[in-house]
């Protein structure tokens, strides 16, 4: 991988589009963290936000079910 970014002037950022779905896919996985990029706009930040809250409320959700059958 470092050999293709080579061929490039120190870049900065690469710009790009993805599907929610992927984007939630991805950050579900582990595979893409919050401190991995940025939103470029405000309705993509809501988008990201909320994902990432429903996310985290999911796993709240299934550990507090799990501590209480124990």
């Amino acid at each position: 991988m470092n050999k293709l970014l080579a061929f490039f002037q120190e870049p900065s950022a690469v710009r790009l589009a993805i599907a929610p779905e992927v984007l939630a896919t991805l950050v579900e996985k582990g595979e893409l963290h919050a401190t991995d990029f940025r939103c470029l706009d405000l309705r993509s930040k809501r988008i990201v936000w909320k994902m990432f809250l429903l996310l985290a409320m999911s796993k709240l959700g299934g550990n507090l079910h799990h501590s209480e059958r124990h």
